[in-house]
């Protein structure tokens, strides 16, 4: 017998469709290109959640955007927004945690918890100086002011501080994968490095666990796939 909800699922039966169930699979909004949906797109890889991109171009075309006021309701921005058991999820942080929590990736206690949430706050600090100069690149318009302030202030201040947080271990929250390392590996592979690849000589321990997040075997797979090479990448801001 097949799940009882959708014939297209080859899962076995069950009262509820099987989350494996592609009739069900869940669908992130958002541009075609990595930004503020990619650390979500980690999680859902890592925790083994089936998802579809409907992505689109930017601007978002004025259909679209219309679409996304009626799913999300918010009347500022709907995405990264994803649908998912029939209800609409915003908010890229809450919708991270809401991920996580899903797909195993949160810790339980409260303390590991707010070592979670203490990671991720520093990845946006982070992510936030990041985007300074990365906007005036995509619009045609580099600025080579904010671009040093980058490379040599803001990325050796903050990722001497991820060294210190990871110390020895493999991962930075009672040494088992969460949802803080899919945070800190997005940002070391889509708003740093990527950027300035002179830099990854600086830091070799964050090297070393960009690495071993990307070699896990459904990281991998998702790295490996179209779902995520079609993807449009920032641009390097170094010669």
């Amino acid at each position: 017998l097949k799940c009882k909800a959708h014939s297209a699922c080859n899962a076995p039966f069950r009262t509820t469709p099987a989350t494996n169930c592609p009739a069900m699979a869940a669908e992130l909004h958002y541009y075609g290109a990595q930004g503020r949906a990619q650390q979500i797109r980690y999680a859902l890889a890592e925790g083994g959640i089936e998802w579809n991109d409907p992505s689109v171009p930017f601007p978002a075309p004025d259909d679209v955007k219309a679409k996304w006021a009626k799913l999300g309701g918010n009347l500022t921005t709907n995405v990264p927004m994803l649908v998912m058991g029939g209800r609409a999820y915003t908010q890229s942080s809450a919708v991270l945690r809401l991920v996580a929590k899903k797909g195993g990736l949160w810790p339980a206690s409260d303390e590991l918890q707010y070592e979670c949430d203490n990671i991720l706050a520093a990845v946006e600090d982070y992510r936030t100086e990041a985007y300074k100069p990365i906007f005036p690149a995509l619009m045609g318009a580099p600025d080579a002011e904010k671009n040093a302030h980058l490379k040599e202030k803001v990325i050796p201040t903050h990722f001497k501080n991820f060294e210190r947080l990871l110390g020895d271990a493999d991962y930075f929250v009672d040494n088992k994968v969460s949802v803080a390392d899919l945070g800190v590996f997005d940002i070391l592979k889509n708003f740093s490095f990527n950027l300035f690849p002179s830099l990854e000589a600086e830091f070799p321990k964050l090297v070393a666990f960009r690495d071993r997040v990307a070699a896990r075997p459904k990281m991998a797979a998702y790295l490996a796939s179209e779902k995520f090479t079609q993807l449009m990448a920032f641009p390097k801001l170094e010669a």
